[in-house]
């Protein structure tokens, strides 16, 4: 897959057209991911973090039932429950501050150029999210046409916690790396006994992050990059979508013609 077929891919999905809904990347290297779930638990335990149902979270509108609790790793603030400007689409003035405590989690959000968030999202047994849909094509501070791109790495999952994305649904392994077109009409949901935690992170696809997130060569020994022959994972089923909540488009599918490499901003 080469860089055009992945522009025009990913903005396709977004506009419902086919394209690309989600692809599996990396594996994490096992003595790296288990120090990673070392931390994230103990985060989620003795951290305060946002809860997504709360009326003024900036999540809320995709109606979440359950418990479901949010962790922003990057901020100014370094406060878990800081979300305000999880969606700003900058990458400047924000840092992860628990360098000390959690090591596994701080080397993780450096690895990745121009992420405007990473978050750690916690659902409980029986919770999820309703079905939405947000907007991988953006329109840039310049005026141009460029995408942000969404990936998830789950931390602890079941066989219960599933992810609709265009009415496909998939069940997500712990330990990879993905990439999920939230410009999809998506859900989630925990359908099983124990909690299910992903690491989610947006990108800017700048040059550097295409280069670093699709391109062959092996980035860190962190990660294990899969072969392109890898990269489309099995789904489980289709189901109906139904009604969805929706964030109104910015960029209509005409003007995402003119797609291009986003600049950092």
């Amino acid at each position: 897959m080469n860089a055009q077929e992945l522009l025009t891919g990913i903005r396709d999905a977004n506009y419902h057209k086919g394209g690309i809904c989600c692809l599996q990347l990396f594996r994490v290297d096992e003595t790296c991911f288990g120090q990673l779930q070392t931390e994230v638990e103990l985060l989620c335990r003795t951290e305060c973090g946002s809860k997504v149902g709360e009326t003024d979270h900036i999540t809320s509108w995709t109606r979440p039932h359950g418990e479901v609790v949010q962790f922003s790793l990057l901020n100014a603030s370094g406060h878990y429950d800081d979300f305000r400007t999880d969606h700003d689409l900058s990458c400047f003035g924000k840092r992860f501050h628990g360098y000390a405590t959690y090591p596994a989690l701080a080397q993780l959000t450096d690895l990745f150029p121009h992420t405007v968030n990473f978050r750690i999202n916690l659902m409980g047994p029986g919770a999820g999210l309703s079905p939405h849909e947000e907007h991988t094509v953006i329109r840039t501070r310049a005026g141009s046409v460029a995408l942000r791109t969404r990936f998830h790495l789950p931390v602890f999952t079941n066989p219960g916690a599933e992810m609709m994305l265009d009415g496909e649904i998939y069940r997500l392994d712990a330990g990879t790396v993905y990439f999920v077109n939230h410009g999809c009409v998506h859900s989630a949901r925990n359908g099983g006994d124990e909690n299910r935690i992903h690491l989610v992170w947006d990108m800017l696809l700048t040059r550097e992050a295409f280069h670093f997130m699709f391109e062959e060569a092996a980035p860190t020994r962190f990660l294990r990059r899969l072969k392109q022959t890898e990269w489309v994972p099995a789904t489980v089923r289709a189901e109906k979508i139904g009604a969805y909540e929706r964030i109104v488009p910015l960029v209509t599918q005409d003007q995402a013609s003119r797609i291009t490499w986003c600049e950092v901003q």
